[in-house]
């Protein structure tokens, strides 16, 4: 390989250089302008392609986890978890390594550097120095430049110990951190999900990024809806309803199990968190609905149903949705008050419906579910309300959610195969099921998982 290709290949990776490349479809209108008070805006009608950003993926070797004697399953289950965790990053093409290669310390970076790979990451178990707990060492290679980049030991728990995959997914985005300069990645976390039994009842679920290591919630035999993740993880909030038809707010403590009802009412409907950790909600009054956070004053009023409000990380401004045309539509305003701006697309003769907005962790895209020729599809938009995208065109898909890496997207789709949840990486388009054959969907992704949980 000449030294300008491998020294073009090796910048793209370093500094993670996208070229913009319309992967799908692009935007093929210029974007109505939004108004300023929280009115029903008369505009045209907006075509809109799937979009992504083509971009440079450079290549990644993970080499079998070395082990001494004993280990060997242990080696082989950590292996296999690294592996899919940074192929799910999406910010790698994972190499196979071929059989006629040779796993020699220190690494032939010149064979490595033949089969495109860009970074290799070898790692090996043995026993910690005067005990008898499990010691993985992973090593991240440059490549291109044949040196090496990262190394760090870390404690692994026995294989039957609950904490067990989360603390590989830790090693995993660390692993990421090394490779982008640290950027985010997403394997040590969980996403929440509503999973509904064919007799119509439903309860929660906890799973793994990866899909793995479900996790059922118990909540009480009841209809439960919208689960919520607190910002540091340790909580997740939920609605529940009745016999009688009334919804109670719950907050459950995922340390130590306990609960406690918010409030009660008619109607309590899609909790959030402020960035600062106090509960928000939307709850029915008067006809009408409004958003409330936890003691204070209610943040919307009067005659407009507002619903689903998600906050900027710094908490300065809110984006929710409302129906002052008679029609849902996102929104975004400051907190502190002021006129709000539509950032979803209206039109009072096609059915445009939107709903359900989230707030990107980065602060700057937020995702939401419109209706695209009659189908709820995902769409993002930054949040002047500019450069609108649609990401999805397969079934039904609604009730977007970030993850803490601000690229990546889980949503639920309801096709052919019934009602599912997937995951997308909204750079380059890639999805996958997160659950499949079940009746899922509401699904929120939760902030990184510290250690001990």
């Amino acid at each position: 390989m000449d030294g300008s290709r491998i020294l073009r290949r090796r910048r793209a990776a370093a500094w993670g250089l996208r070229v913009a490349a319309a992967a799908l479809a692009l935007v093929a209108a210029v974007l109505a302008p939004a108004s300023s008070p929280l009115e029903g805006q008369e505009g045209g009608a907006l075509r809109l392609g799937l979009t992504y950003e083509a971009g440079y993926v450079p290549g990644m070797v993970v080499a079998p986890v070395s082990t001494s004697a004993g280990f060997e399953e242990l080696g082989a289950a950590v292996g296999e978890i690294l592996r899919t965790d940074l192929e799910y990053s999406d910010r790698f093409d994972i190499l196979a390594v071929p059989d006629t290669a040779t796993l020699s310390a220190p690494p032939n970076y010149a064979l490595w550097n033949q089969l495109e790979a860009v970074w290799l990451v070898t790692s090996d178990i043995s026993v910690a120095p005067g005990t008898q707990t499990p010691l993985l060492r992973v090593s991240l290679h440059d490549v291109v430049y044949g040196n090496l980049e990262n190394v760090q030991a870390f404690s692994l728990p026995s294989m039957d110990a609950t904490d067990f995959r989360m603390s590989v997914h830790r090693v995993s985005d660390r692993i990421v951190s090394w490779a982008t300069g640290g950027q985010r990645g997403i394997a040590a976390t969980r996403i929440a999900l509503r999973r509904r039994d064919g007799d119509g009842s439903s309860y929660l679920v906890l799973i793994d990024s990866d899909g793995r290591n479900p996790q059922r919630i118990e909540t009480g035999g009841r209809n439960v809806f919208s689960p919520a993740f607190s910002p540091d993880a340790s909580r997740i909030a939920y609605t529940i309803q009745d016999e009688t038809g009334y919804f109670s707010l719950v907050e459950m403590n995922l340390i130590t199990g306990s609960r406690r009802t918010v409030v009660s009412g008619r109607l309590i409907q899609t909790p959030t968190w402020t960035p600062d950790g106090r509960l928000a909600y939307a709850e029915g009054v008067g006809g009408t609905t409004r958003i409330v956070v936890e003691g204070d004053a209610p943040l919307t009023e009067g005659r407009i149903q507002s619903l689903n409000p998600s906050f900027s990380p710094d908490g300065e401004s809110l984006a929710y949705e409302a129906d002052p045309a008679n029609e849902q539509q996102v929104y975004v305003r400051r907190v502190a008050g002021g006129p709000a701006r539509r950032v979803s697309i209206y039109h009072p003769r096609e059915d445009t419906n939107a709903a359900g907005p989230d707030w990107s962790p980065n602060g700057d895209r937020i995702a939401y579910s419109a209706l695209s020729d009659r189908r709820w599809q995902i769409f993002t938009v930054n949040p002047d309300g500019t450069d609108r995208r649609m990401l999805t065109r397969r079934g039904e898909s609604e009730d977007p959610s970030w993850a803490p890496d601000g690229r990546h997207l889980v949503f639920s789709s309801l096709d052919s195969q019934g009602s599912t949840v997937w995951i997308l990486d909204v750079f380059t388009g890639r999805s996958r099921p997160l659950t499949a054959g079940r009746l899922d969907g509401l699904p929120d992704w939760s902030p990184p998982i510290p250690p001990g949980r």
